[in-house]
C-alpha cells in the first residue's frame, strides 16, 4: 500500500541545495555480466506457466481494466482532460494501477495479440495523453484547478506525484520498446524534462517518498540515450539519507542513511526492494562499487534474515513495513505481494550483475509461491498480504478480495505475470544461461549465430527436463544450467532454513546425448561447454522428494514446527482437505510423506499426502492454490508435537519477535538487543554506545514501548530509565518527549496513579515512583521527538512497596 510515513510529522516544504555527494562519472558501456533473454523471445510451449499467462490475459487484465473503469481511475485522465465533468474520485496514487495494468497488457499483446484488447489499450492510451498539460505534468489528482498544490506533497503527507510519474515513463518505454510506437514515449519524455526542470543540482532537492521514478528514468535514458534522465536518476538516488535541508522519509522510505551506507533492509517492504532495484539500476550504468556493495549487504539482510520460507517479504502490518532480524510471524504475516515482486526484480537485478545462483533460488521461491498466492487461480480474486497462517476468520490475508481501493497488488500481478518467461534465459558473448524450467523454445542470439532452445518439462511438478538446443550450423558454446538450490541440499541463502533430512538418496543427473555430463558446478550452474550441433539433446533429473524444512532457532515463530516443500513448491494444509481443522495437525518426524498428482484439483496440482500418528489422513497443497474454495484454516508451519499443535490451534497468535519471554517492545532494532535493559551495564555518559543498548531505531514522532511481564501476579511501585542521548555526537537519537508508566490491568493498561514526574535528563536514571499495583505486566510508554528516535541503556523495576533508590540497586526487580 502507498501509505504517507506514520514515523514522521515534519513540516512540507522544500530548500533549494546543491547536491552533496561525490558522483562517479558514467561509464562508457553499463556494468553487467549477464543480458536476460526478453520475455518475447520465449514463447512458453503447454503447461503450468502457459496456463497462467492466458488465464492473465483473457481474464485477469480484462477484469482489473474493468475495475479501473467503475472505481473513476480511467475517468480522472478524462476529467483532467477536460473531456469529462467531475472530480477527481480515490487515492490520489490511482494513476499509478492504470499505468501498470497497460504495461501489462503491452506485455501479453506481445505474446496473445488480441483484436479486441488492442483498441481498447489504444483508447485508454488517448485518454491518458490528453491529461498531460502544456508542460508536460502528468497527475490527475493536481489539474488546473489546483496546480498550486504542485509537489508540496511529497513527504510528510505523500501524494506520490513521482510515484505515479515514474510508473508512466516505465509503461512508456515498456509500449515503445514493443510496439515501436511513440505516442506514449513522446509523453513521457515531455514528463521527464518537466521533473529535471524542477528537481536537480541548484534546484529541488526532494526525494520521491516512494522510490521508483529513479529506474524509470533510467530506463528512459536507454531508449533515449539523454543522460540526464541518467543525472536526475542520480541525483534522487544520491540525495536519499541527506536529509539536513529537507523533510525526511525516514527509515520508513530508506531515507535513514546514505545508501551506499546502509547495511540493514528496513522499513516499508516495497519501497525497500524498489530502492535496491535502483541501487542496482544505477551500478549498472555507473561501475559505482559502493552501490553494488551496499546491494549485496541489504540483500543478505533481506535473504538471510527476514525471509519467508514462501520467498515473502516484510513481516509486520505496521508500515507495511521488514521486522527485525528472524522476526517473522505467520498469522500476522504481512508479506505484501508487491514486496514479492520487488524482491524478484532485486534478484533478477543482482544475477545480472553477478550470475550466481542463489539469486535466481530465491527468485524461483517467491516466484512459485509468495508471487502466486497474490492471484486466485480464476484470475479476478487477489491477496495484498499472504498469510502463512490462518484461523478461518475474515480480513486481508485470510479471504481473497475481488478489488482494493489500493489496488497497487492486482495492478502489479498485472504486468508481472506476462513478463515471467524473461526470467528464464540469459547470454553474455557466446554463454547461455538457463536459470529455470518451463515448456516452450527460446531463441537467443549469441555472440555468432542464433541459437534455438526447447525445453519439455512438466516443471514445478516434474523434475525431469528434456533440452534441444539448435543453433544454425554446428559452433561451440558454453551452456550453463542452473542446479536450484533445493535440489542441492541448500533452501536458502545463509542458515535461516535447513532440510530436516539429510541429501536424497537419489542424486541430480545430466546427461548430453544419452551420455552423463559432469556435475562440476560453477556458482550453481553446470557448465557444458562444448561445440553444439543442430538437434543436440540435455537431459536432466531432478530427484524432488517431499522435504521437511526447519527453520532457524532464533525464528521464534517457528520453533518446534516443519514446512512441506517439494521442489520450487511450498505447502500447505487447509481446511477442504483436512476434516475443516488443520491447526491441531501433528507432523511427527515418523509419518512418511508422499507425492501424488491431482488433476482433478485446483487447476491440476501434486498434493502431498502421509497418515499421521493419530490417524488422521493428511493432505497438503501447494501455497499459492490455497484460500480458492472459500474460507477455512490454513497453516505452512505444521507442529512436530502434540504440545506445539494446542498451542497453535489455541491461539491467538503472537506478533512479537520475543513473545516468550518477560521482556517486550513495540520495535527493536537490530542489533540491539530487548536484553540489554537488564544487563546491570550502566554506561559512563548519555551517549556511551560501548556499552549494550536498546532502541526504537528508526521510529520517530509516535509512542514507543518496552515492558516486563511477571510470571505471576507483581506489586510494583517504582520504575527508574536510563535514556540514551547521542544529541552531543549528531546521533539519531534523543531523549523522549515524555513517558509515562502503564500497567496491566487485566485485558487493558492503563497509567499507574500518582506518579511523581517523569524526567527526561541525560546521564542519570530517571525514576519515577507512584501508586503501588499489583500487575502480571508493567510498560514505560515513550512518546518519541519528532525527527529523532530514542533508546534506552537500562531500566530498573522495583516490586514491592519501597521507594526507589537509584544509589541502592539491591531493591530492584529485573
Amino acid at each position: 500500500m502507498l501509505l504517507a510515513n506514520p514515523f514522521v510529522t515534519l513540516a512540507a516544504g522544500f530548500i533549494a541545495v546543491v547536491a552533496t555527494t561525490t558522483l562517479t562519472p558514467l561509464r562508457a558501456a553499463p556494468e553487467t555480466a549477464v543480458t536476460p533473454v526478453a520475455f518475447d523471445k520465449v514463447r512458453p510451449g503447454e503447461g503450468f506457466w502457459a496456463s497462467r499467462i492466458k488465464v492473465c490475459h483473457e481474464v485477469t487484465i480484462p477484469y482489473c481494466f474493468k475495475q479501473c473503469e467503475k472505481s473513476g481511475r480511467i475517468d480522472n485522465f478524462a476529467i483532467a482532460a477536460g473531456l469529462k465533468q467531475g472530480t477527481h474520485l480515490g487515492a490520489p496514487y490511482n494513476d499509478s494501477d492504470v499505468y501498470k495494468i497497460i504495461e501489462g497488457t503491452v506485455y501479453s499483446l506481445q505474446s496473445h495479440p488480441d483484436p479486441t484488447l488492442e483498441p481498447y489499450l489504444d483508447g485508454v492510451i488517448a485518454t491518458v495523453t490528453a491529461a498531460q498539460q502544456s508542460d508536460g505534468y502528468l497527475f490527475t489528482y493536481y489539474t488546473p484547478d489546483n496546480s498550486d498544490q504542485r509537489f508540496k506533497h511529497i513527504s510528510p503527507g505523500p501524494k506520490h506525484e513521482l510515484y505515479c510519474m515514474g510508473h508512466f515513463i516505465e509503461a512508456a518505454v515498456a509500449h515503445f520498446n514493443s510496439t515501436g510506437k511513440r505516442t506514449l514515449l513522446d509523453a513521457a519524455v515531455r514528463l521527464a524534462d518537466h521533473i529535471d526542470s524542477i528537481f536537480g543540482p541548484g534546484k529541488r532537492n526532494n526525494v520521491p517518498h516512494h522510490p521508483e521514478l529513479e529506474s524509470a528514468l533510467i530506463k528512459l535514458h536507454q531508449v533515449t540515450h539523454q543522460p540526464r534522465y541518467l543525472e536526475l536518476a542520480r541525483f534522487f538516488i544520491d540525495q536519499r539519507g541527506h536529509t539536513d535541508a529537507r523533510p525526511s522519509v525516514t527509515f520508513y522510505g530508506q531515507d535513514h542513511l546514505p545508501l551506499r551506507q546502509q547495511s540493514e533492509i528496513v522499513g516499508h517492504a516495497v519501497r525497500a526492494m524498489y530502492n535496491c532495484v535502483n541501487l542496482t539500476a544505477l551500478y549498472q550504468e555507473t561501475g559505482d562499487p559502493q552501490l553494488l556493495a551496499a546491494a549485496r549487504r541489504l540483500w543478505e539482510s533481506a535473504t538471510q534474515r527476514k525471509l519467508y520460507v514462501t520467498g515473502g517479504i516484510g513481516a509486520l502490518g505496521r508500515g507495511e513495513s521488514f521486522g527485525n532480524d528472524y522476526q517473522l510471524p505467520n498469522a500476522s504475516a504481512y508479506s505484501e505481494t508487491c514486496a514479492a515482486i520487488g524482491l524478484v526484480f532485486f534478484a533478477h537485478r543482482m544475477w545480472q550483475i553477478q550470475p550466481d545462483a542463489e539469486y535466481i533460488d530465491v527468485l524461483e521461491r517467491a516466484l512459485y509461491n509468495a508471487v502466486l498466492d497474490g492471484v486466485s487461480l480464476a484470475g479476478t480474486e487477489f491477496f495484498y498480504p499472504n498469510k502463512l497462517l490462518t484461523a478461518g476468520e475474515g480480513g486481508w490475508g485470510a479471504v481473497r478480495r475481488s478489488w482494493y481501493d489500493c489496488a497497487c497488488c492486482p495492478s502489479n500481478i498485472c504486468r508481472f505475470i506476462p513478463a515471467v518467461p524473461g526470467y528464464l534465459y540469459g547470454q553474455h558473448g557466446d554463454d547461455i544461461y538457463i536459470n529455470s524450467f518451463m515448456a516452450g523454445t527460446a531463441t537467443i542470439n549469441t555472440g555468432h549465430q542464433t541459437v534455438s532452445i526447447t525445453q519439455q518439462t512438466a516443471y514445478p511438478w516434474d523434475g525431469s527436463v528434456i533440452i534441444t538446443v539448435a543453433p544454425v550450423v554446428a559452433v561451440e558454446f558454453t551452456l550453463r544450467v542452473r542446479i536450484p538450490g533445493w535440489a542441492r541440499n541448500h533452501p536458502s541463502p545463509g542458515d535461516l532454513y535447513r532440510y530436516a533430512d539429510t541429501a536424497p538418496n537419489e542424486p541430480v543427473r545430466l546427461q548430453v546425448n544419452g551420455q552423463d555430463a559432469s556435475l562440476d558446478l560453477e556458482h550453481g550452474y553446470a557448465v557444458l561447454k562444448r561445440t553444439w550441433h543442430p538437434g543436440d539433446v540435455i537431459q536432466l533429473s531432478l530427484p524432488m522428494p517431499v522435504r521437511r524444512v526447519l527453520a532457524h532457532d532464533k525464528v521464534l515463530a517457528d520453533v518446534g514446527r516443519v514446512a512441506i516443500e517439494r521442489g520450487p513448491i511450498v505447502y500447505c494444509v487447509e481446511s477442504p482437505d483436512n476434516g475443516g481443522n488443520v491447526l491441531d495437525i501433528t507432523l511427527d518426524d515418523a509419518v512418511v510423506l508422499h507425492a501424488e498428482p491431482r488433476k482433478d484439483l485446483l487447476g491440476g496440482v501434486t498434493v502431498v499426502t502421509g497418515t499421521l500418528t493419530d490417524g488422521r489422513k493428511l493432505i497438503a497443497i501447494p501455497y499459492y492454490a490455497h484460500a480458492n474454495r472459500g474460507r477455512g484454516e490454513m497453516n505452512v508451519w505444521l507442529a512436530r508435537s502434540e504440545a506445539a499443535a494446542r498451542r497453535t490451534a489455541a491461539g491467538p497468535f503472537p506478533e512479537d519477535w520475543e513473545s516468550w519471554g518477560p521482556l517486550k517492545a513495540s520495535h527493536v532494532y537490530p542489533p540491539d538487543q530487548l536484553a540489554a535493559l537488564t544487563d546491570g551495564k550502566i554506561p559512563t555518559g548519555p551517549d556511551d554506545r560501548g556499552v549494550p543498548c536498546f532502541t526504537w531505531l528508526y521510529h520517530v514522532g509516535v509512542p514507543e514501548w518496552v515492558q516486563q511481564t511477571f510470571p505471576h501476579p507483581t506489586t510494583v511501585s517504582a520504575v527508574a530509565v536510563y535514556w540514551l542521548d547521542e544529541a552531543a555526537t549528531a546521533g539519531p537519537c534523543r531523549v523522549p518527549k515524555s513517558w509515562r508508566v502503564l500497567y496491566r490491568n487485566g485485558e487493558k493498561w492503563q497509567p499507574v496513579e500518582n506518579a511523581t514526574p517523569c524526567g527526561t535528563d541525560s546521564g542519570t536514571f530517571n525514576q519515577t515512583t507512584f501508586n503501588p499495583v499489583t500487575t502480571t505486566a508493567i510498560r514505560v510508554e515513550a512518546a518519541l521527538q519528532d525527527d529523532f528516535s530514542a533508546g534506552i541503556f537500562e531500566w530498573s523495576v522495583t516490586t514491592g512497596k519501597t521507594t526507589h533508590d537509584n544509589s541502592n540497586k539491591a531493591n530492584e526487580s529485573h
